[in-house]
């Protein structure tokens, strides 16, 4: 009897301990989140704890990595081969400030496995590096911030498999944030931009996945990048470009897939850039776009049932080769374009005119195949364009069409089954030769229904003559 009691009396003393121990133990797990306007500058977590919870409060780093080390936030040494690691965290911003901020920092340092979400308006963002070099960011979750991961500033910085959802801008580069990498990740229904560059160039950006954002990509005055492997679907902004270059000079675009949106590839205001290999399908506007444009070589890409294909407005010393553009509106489009070379695409299908040039000056237009458009090439107001060497079969109104057009030589090309062949109206000083069996003005077999209604003309007058004489005798 007295040993039960014992027992009874041992067991309630043990739990009068525990319950008196639970505020200790819910304090070490509550991580200032009442607080949770307040960076967590005080570092009160250990490493322990943090992997037990995945919870934490934001995180601000201005250069003080062994600090941070100390209180058991990142492990490493900052080196190249053992950098710092923050890890396995999740953060709710509160709304304010960023969830992590990082400034100042040159040394290695990764940041992984973390979910980040609701941190504050401009400039703030889920992972925010501010004069930061040498960062790799990998796999983390970005979610309902201003910015998902936003740079200023930072350089050789690798931004890799993370996803970017519901922000208002996915990934954003700012001033002068060259020489990064932004690869893998996937950024979708931003209501702003899915990447965003500003005035950063150098940049590598391949193999990321925008669906479904006001704008897939963006970059502004940001020369010298790469543009490689992305796929982007579905931007439905106001806009809603695929890729937009505005001002980007000496850049690649290079395998990218654009489909579903207003504008595929939207290039404005630069130079000197390679848009190449890239698939541009069921965009509601155009495949692709340039205005303004200087020097570009635009070379085998698909570009298959948009409104236009390929459409270019004041553009110069461009090469358009080696496209092709089926059931468009217009195949390959040129307003005020000047100096231009249009050569070895395959246009077909278009609902209007395979190749199309309004008031567009001395350009080559050359080894085309134009087949089964209503028309197969057409001048608007364009003097002084050589169209050579082009295959124009089967096109269900014009082969070649030239209106208000000067001074055009039109030279061996091949014209078969169109319903008209070659014709021009109110023009002067054209040149045509060696344009197959086909005849200026119209098609031979035109010209031999003409002769035949000729000769019935004639027939007709003869009989109306003979009836007379008859009718007289």
């Amino acid at each position: 009897m007295k040993s039960t009691l014992k027992i009874k009396t041992i067991g309630l003393i043990t739990l009068g301990i525990i319950f008196s121990l639970l505020p200790i133990v819910f304090n070490s797990f509550n991580f200032n989140l009442e607080d949770s306007t307040a960076y967590s500058l005080d570092f009160i977590l250990d490493t322990e704890n943090l992997k037990i919870s995945k919870v934490s409060g934001k995180i601000h780093i201005d250069n003080n990595w062994t600090d941070v080390k100390s209180a058991g936030i990142c492990t490493g040494n900052g080196t190249y081969s053992e950098p710092y690691i923050i890890e396995d965290l999740v953060i709710d911003g509160g709304g304010t400030g960023s969830c992590i901020l990082i400034e100042n920092s040159i040394v290695y340092f990764r940041i992984e496995n973390c979910t980040i979400f609701n941190s504050g308006g401009y400039p703030n963002a889920g992972i925010r590096l501010s004069y930061v070099n040498n960062s790799y960011l990998f796999n983390n979750t970005c979610s309902s911030n201003y910015r998902g991961i936003s740079f200023y500033y930072s350089y050789n910085n690798t931004i890799s498999g993370n996803t970017a959802t519901s922000n208002k801008i996915g990934i954003n580069l700012d001033y002068c944030s060259n020489n990064n990498i932004i690869s893998g990740n996937t950024v979708t229904q931003t209501n702003s931009m899915g990447i965003r560059l500003y005035d950063s160039g150098n940049t590598i950006i391949s193999g990321n996945t925008l669906n479904y954002n006001g704008v897939g990509m963006y970059l502004y005055d940001s020369d010298n990048s790469i543009i490689s492997g992305n796929t982007i679907n579905n931007s439905n902004g106001f806009s809603g470009y695929g890729i937009y270059l505005y001002s980007c000079y000496s850049s690649i675009i290079l395998g990218n897939t654009a489909t579903n949106n207003k504008y595929g590839i939207y290039l404005q205001y630069g130079a000197f850039t390679t848009v190449s290999r890239n698939i541009l399908s069921f965009n509601s506007v155009y495949g692709m776009y340039l205005s303004s444009c200087n020097s570009y070589n635009i070379s085998g890409n698909t570009a298959n049932n948009n409104s236009d294909g390929i459409n270019s407005y004041n553009c110069r010393n461009t090469i358009i080769s080696g496209n092709t553009a089926i059931n468009n509106i217009n195949g390959i489009d040129l307003r005020d374009c000047n100096f231009n070379t249009i050569s070895g695409n395959n246009i077909s299908f278009s609902t209007s005119h395979g190749i199309d040039l309004l008031s567009c000056d001395n350009n080559n237009i050359s080894g085309n195949t134009i087949n089964y458009n209503e028309n197969g090439i057409y001048l608007y107001g364009s003097d002084d364009n050589t169209i050579s060497a082009n295959t124009v079969n089967q096109n269900y109104a014009l082969g070649i069409y030239l209106y208000g057009s000067d001074n055009n030589n039109i030279s061996g090309n091949t014209l078969i089954g169109n319903d008209e062949c070659i014709v021009e109206e109110n023009c002067q000083g054209n040149k045509f030769s060696d344009n197959g069996s086909c005849t200026y003005g119209v098609s031979e077999d035109k010209i031999l229904g003409y002769d035949l209604f000729i000769l019935l003309g004639i027939l007709s007058v003869v009989v109306v003559i003979m009836t007379k004489k008859l009718k007289y005798h």
